[in-house]
């Protein structure tokens, strides 16, 4: 410690705590009498006009009467006989709130065999029908003919993850929430989260615009008066499990033309891609009614050239903007 021998006043070099601290006991040894002290604090590294003023003096060790700030210092005021021979500045840091930064949300396909449990096929991401040259539907097959159902290769699963961080280093928990348009309250999707990841069942939310929510908390290192917490919402997260559903006329032939009117609605998102394939052959696009695919119900006139004489399949196919697909299947004869 600092031993001047007369008296006079010792100021300290400013104390960094590191971040803002809660002042506590401040403490000394020494000889003789005559010794006082005060304090001052503030949030820049030198005193400026920002930081406290000096304290009342104290003339025994007890609690700093300073603001909580990131820096101290103190000054002791002596007597001639007085000889200053230690310094104790209790303190502890204030604990930081922590901050969510990003939410991003995004599908991915999951094979159906690495699942946990085998989901049921609801939407399968296409709707077919079959359209015959008199304009007859049907989706059954002859009957007593037996048929082998192919199972969709993939599920879709959403996966949410977000980017949070501590200021002081704690390790955080986790709570995600979800909350559909126009609903009021908020839905625990998990709670206890220690991964900044959660993946839930593509089906599980039905088709519409939700919003996410992680909440970040560092109460399993913290005292339950000095936790802090911090949350964020997504953005509206469109999802569309539904593929559209395809209207299509009966198939008009003159010649080696075939034309017919097609008719594309989704019920969440806008239409992106149209085409056909003859017969199993290339995909073709084909131009919506009005030049631009860009809503969520388009019309279609479809024109084949030099188609030959005979029986021919030709499938009609509608993309959404999830990549959902919706089949039709006319018949060609």
């Amino acid at each position: 410690g600092d031993q001047p021998g007369t008296g006079g006043v010792y100021e300290s070099p400013v104390h960094d705590a590191g971040g803002v601290a809660k002042w506590g006991r401040l403490s000394w040894r020494s000889e003789g009498t005559g010794l006082q002290f005060r304090t001052r604090a503030g949030n820049s590294l030198r005193p400026d006009q920002t930081w406290s003023e000096w304290s009342a003096p104290m003339s025994a060790p007890g609690g700093v009467s300073s603001p909580n700030a990131r820096y101290m210092q103190w000054k002791a005021e002596l007597t001639a006989d007085a000889v200053l021979d230690a310094v104790t500045l209790a303190y502890i840091p204030q604990n930081t709130s922590p901050v969510v930064k990003s939410i991003n949300v995004f599908s991915v396909a999951t094979p159906v065999s690495a699942l946990k449990t085998a989901a049921q096929p609801s939407a399968t991401g296409a709707y077919t029908i079959t359209v015959t040259d008199t304009g007859d539907t049907g989706t059954s097959p002859s009957s007593g003919t037996p048929t082998q159902t192919l199972s969709r290769a993939s599920a879709q699963q959403i996966n949410i993850t977000w980017q949070a961080e501590d200021p002081d280093g704690d390790r955080l928990i986790y709570a995600l929430y979800f909350r559909g348009e126009g609903e009021r309250e908020w839905k625990l999707l998990k709670a206890q989260l220690r991964e900044n990841t959660y993946t839930i069942d593509g089906d599980a939310l039905a088709d519409g615009r939700y919003f996410f929510r992680v909440t970040a908390s560092d109460r399993e290192v913290n005292p339950p008066a000095s936790a802090r917490d911090a949350e964020l919402v997504s953005v509206p997260v469109l999802i569309d499990n539904t593929p559209p559903v395809l209207q299509v006329s009966a198939p008009r032939r003159s010649g080696g033309s075939v034309e017919l009117e097609m008719e594309a609605i989704d019920a969440a998102s806008p239409l992106r891609r149209c085409e056909y394939s003859l017969d199993a052959g290339p995909w073709t696009p084909i131009e919506a009614a009005d030049g631009v695919i860009d809503s969520q119900r388009e019309t279609f006139r479809v024109r084949l050239q030099d188609v030959p004489t005979g029986e021919h399949v030709l499938v009609l196919r509608a993309t959404d903007s999830a990549g959902n697909a919706g089949l039709a299947k006319v018949i060609v004869r």
